[in-house]
């Protein structure tokens, strides 16, 4: 509840400092929604989060709040793998071949040198785990692809792997191979080099992380190079805003919101179709501990952005923050399985 809340909840209100919590008036108001989630209360998002207003009241935007696992944990780490595995109805347990939450629908493709699926963080992403054609690509495109040495490099990475073999490793070494020429091929050059990412014009990427801002700009790069991408995942860190949130929370949420529109208004000024998800693990409790932060609560709010405008989210079924109704008398109540509605989504747009 520290980016979209009902600000003029008594609870709410008495629950924590006013630094910790978005204010209906003063310097910085958060910012009011025409399609508010409960609907008798005065719901705001905050206030550095302006670069998304336009898509807010346009129905561009939506937001579910009260959402969550139906088997919370305060793990960083066990609700991170439960909420990107395939799991179903009340099971709450994973193995390491458990596949991601998007793998079921995402129907394998054949096509040499395609790239369906890419995760922007070094090493197998959760969600993705078990397709194939996926990539991982981390850092700025154009120095992802490079391969020590050049042509002479690839001539003998790709000798590794030109063997009559079919096992699992040379498979995936000349999958690779080929996804890279893919783009090394589309990639747009100057005296021989691979040019820095240029956006449509009028849009500018914020640049204060710079993992961030390489990350949503390589998505939009491949998106744009049509080589086939379905389904990409970005991390953005940092949100554990255990102690003195209120002088963290301010340029996480300015640099993420930021990207988000870069990237929604990037894409669409290109023609393309796509739908942003974003959620994280879970919630935040309602009440601030003594270190003036907010520890893992249960529920919290899933955002998405859809350059259609298709009315993608279910209504907020809000529980209301009164002490009977919280969950373990601590935290924002689920009333939405977070687990269903992923699958309902990636259903009506991968299809």
């Amino acid at each position: 509840m520290q980016m979209a809340a009902p600000v003029d909840d008594p609870n709410y209100v008495t629950s924590r400092p006013a630094e910790l919590r978005i204010q209906a008036n003063g310097p910085n108001p958060g910012i009011g929604l025409s399609r508010p989630f409960v609907s008798d209360r005065d719901c705001r998002v905050h206030s550095e989060c302006a670069p998304l207003n336009h898509l807010l009241q346009s129905g561009h935007a939506q937001i579910l709040h009260a959402c969550g696992l139906e088997n919370a944990t305060r793990s960083h780490f066990e609700a991170q793998d439960l909420i990107e595995a395939h799991t179903t109805g009340n099971k709450t347990r994973t193995t390491n071949s458990t596949p991601g939450w998007l793998t079921p629908h995402l129907k394998p493709i054949n096509s040499p040198g395609t790239i369906q699926t890419l995760g922007t963080a070094a090493g197998q992403i959760r969600s993705l785990q078990g397709l194939r054609s996926s990539l991982s690509l981390s850092g700025e495109l154009r120095n992802g692809i490079a391969i020590p040495y050049d042509a002479m490099g690839r001539s003998a990475i790709e000798a590794m792997y030109d063997s009559l073999s079919d096992d699992a490793v040379t498979q995936m070494g000349r999958e690779t191979l080929s996804q890279l020429s893919v783009i090394d091929k589309k990639a747009l050059r100057v005296d021989n080099k691979i040019t820095p990412y240029v956006p449509a014009p009028g849009i500018t990427y914020n640049s204060e992380n710079a993992e961030w801002s390489n990350a949503t700009q390589t998505v939009a790069q491949l998106i744009k190079m049509d080589v086939g991408l379905q389904a990409a995942c970005i991390d953005f860190g940092g949100w554990d805003t255990h102690e003195y949130q209120s002088k963290r929370i301010n340029n996480l949420i300015r640099q993420w919101s930021s990207n988000i529109r870069a990237l929604f208004d990037d894409l669409q000024a290109s023609n393309k179709h796509v739908t942003i998800l974003v959620l994280s693990e879970f919630g935040r409790r309602l009440r601030s501990n003594g270190s003036a932060g907010t520890d893992h609560g249960h529920a919290g709010a899933l955002w998405l952005f859809d350059t259609q405008n298709r009315g993608l989210l279910p209504a907020t079924q809000w529980p209301g923050l009164g002490s009977d109704n919280l969950d373990q008398g601590l935290d924002l109540q689920s009333t939405t399985d977070i687990k269903n509605t992923l699958s309902t989504i990636a259903r009506h747009t991968l299809g």
